[in-house]
């Protein structure tokens, strides 16, 4: 389509301007805007997963749709709480607007844990979160308009927030009538806001994690040729900004303009993704269209957020083992003194009876697990299997193991050492990670124990409730050149404490020869 935007300016007797060459530079005269996906009601949000798929909203069917580089197109999630904006981080972890649900959540790449990041502000709810930038400070940008009935809107402005990496969030921006897309610029050094009811891209500097300035207009859009806008933007690794207006508008970082992309739909949003990097993908109204350019996407932030406790974490370090209270900022390095459990830095744990074992494949690698483990079908998308373990004498309820692993990696060992950390909680709780060697890989264990903050009700919910008297143990097996396994054990403490030794067994894992784990 490219092609025709620039035929109907050499028929119409118009000399292609220099604008237009410089835009054949980063689009191909021969690149054609393909349709991907039809059939939808209004399509926002792409984001590519650094795991080679990508995901779009579809708003009004309340689902966020998932597209394989195969051409694969399934449901990712369903109900979406009316998904909007949607990003990822290096790790996987995804990062959602949810309009109808008036919420921002954080999808964990490993277990599919929906945890909430923002929903209110002042103690009143937020509008409808529209769009959303990661910082690459840990931190992450959102606007928060409303479009439609307005009879519940809490907040006393459209405002734009911003929620540091540990979940605190505040109000960065009020004096926009209704801010839609959001991006940081590849430096970090620069906050682009879409101003629609002025058709204005806005620029704020920033000087430090949710301190900008005052801003300013980087570029207006033309009334006739442009319509309404802007909606949802991207960067391409030069820090060039792609916005939706009635086209596709290409604009030099500084807001000078390089050209316009036909689309055969008004478009709402784009990013870039694929194999390469160098495709750009378009939610047009009903429809995913993508084009093929010569130049990448900006890469992704590391990581963003983690959710903010929602019960008191006031903990003193016990005086034996774990963890303690390290400090979220800190490199992450753990040495455990010996435990009075026995053993140098391992805990010393009972297991059930020796019962026959079962030999079950999990992609690259084998599991022997005991023959009373029933395995049950994922119960998402992101498990790769997942098994139930029946009840210790005592415990009222299973344990349930959740294997997982990506063809992106899961993010580095010491987040997910962080995250797992902030799944407990109150005074009774107690970390330990030791380390060792299996014959399929080596392993980082993570062992944690207290006051559980376990999900209640459905995952779109987000809802948890601090439970007592829980265990987790967290393998991190890194298999050659096949990738990185996740195995999750958690449920009632005598229970997962009586199928610790199993669930090591099952790798060929072997706990009298872990050591301490320290970060390399």
């Amino acid at each position: 389509m490219l092609r025709f935007l620039c035929s109907m300016l050499l028929l119409s007797g118009l000399a292609v301007p220099a604008a237009a060459a410089d835009l054949a530079q980063l689009i191909p005269t021969n690149s054609e805007v393909q349709k991907l996906v039809g059939d939808c009601k209004f399509t926002e949000g792409p984001a590519y997963s650094p795991q080679g798929f990508l995901l779009f909203s579809d708003i009004p069917n309340n689902r966020i749709v998932r597209r394989d580089d195969d051409g694969k197109v399934t449901d990712y999630l369903k109900p979406s709480g009316q998904a909007n904006g949607l990003v990822f981080d290096a790790g996987g972890n995804l990062y959602v607007c949810q309009g109808g649900g008036r919420r921002v959540v954080k999808i964990n790449a490993i277990d599919g844990k929906i945890e909430v990041l923002a929903e209110k502000y002042d103690g009143k709810k937020i509008n409808s979160p529209n769009d959303l930038a990661l910082d690459g400070q840990g931190g992450l940008y959102f606007t928060d308009p409303r479009y439609g009935n307005a009879d519940n809107v809490e907040q006393p402005v459209m405002g734009v927030y911003y929620v540091n990496k540990m979940g605190e969030v505040t109000r960065v921006i009020d004096s926009l009538p209704r801010p839609n897309g959001i991006l940081v610029t590849p430096d970090g050094k620069g906050l682009i806001v879409a101003n629609p009811d002025a058709r204005e891209i806005r620029l704020y500097g920033i000087s430090g994690p949710g301190k900008i300035d005052a801003g300013k207009v980087l570029f207006t859009g033309e009334q006739e040729q442009d319509g309404n806008g802007p909606d949802g933007m991207a960067h391409d690794a030069e820090g060039r900004i792609y916005a939706t207006y009635k086209s596709i508008v290409v604009l030099n970082a500084d807001g000078s303009l390089i050209g316009r992309v036909a689309v055969p739909e008004k478009p709402a949003n784009c990013t870039f993704g694929g194999k390469e990097g160098n495709t750009l993908f378009i939610t047009a109204r009903t429809s995913l269209y993508a084009v093929k350019t010569n130049v990448s996407g900006a890469p992704l932030a590391k990581d963003g957020p983690m959710p903010a406790p929602q019960v008191s974490s006031s903990f003193t370090p016990p005086a034996k083992g774990g963890l303690g209270g390290a400090d979220p900022d800190s490199t992450f390095k753990v040495t455990s003194p010996p435990s009075e459990r026995g053993g140098e830095g391992v805990f010393r744990l009972a297991s059930f009876a020796a019962a026959e074992t079962v030999d079950v494949k999990v992609k690259d690698i084998t599991l022997k697990t005991p023959s009373t483990w029933k395995q049950e079908p994922p119960a998402n998308k992101l498990r790769t299997a997942q098994f139930q373990i029946p009840a210790a004498d005592g415990d009222k309820e299973p344990a349930l193991l959740v294997i997982s692993t990506f063809d992106g990696g899961g993010g580095e060992i010491g987040e997910n050492l962080k995250r797992w950390t902030s799944e407990y909680t109150g005074d009774d709780k107690q970390f330990k990670v030791t380390q060792g060697t299996s014959p399929q890989g080596d392993y980082v264990l993570s062992e944690a124990s207290g006051t559980y903050l376990k999900p209640i009700g459905p995952p779109i919910a987000g809802k948890k409730e601090p439970t007592p008297g829980y265990r987790s143990l967290s393998v991190i097996l890194m298999v050659p050149e096949k990738g990185t396994y996740y195995l999750r054990l958690t449920g009632p403490e005598k229970t997962v404490k009586a199928a610790a030794n199993d669930l090591r067994t099952s790798f060929g894992g072997d706990a009298a020869k872990e050591k301490p784990y320290e970060a390399k």
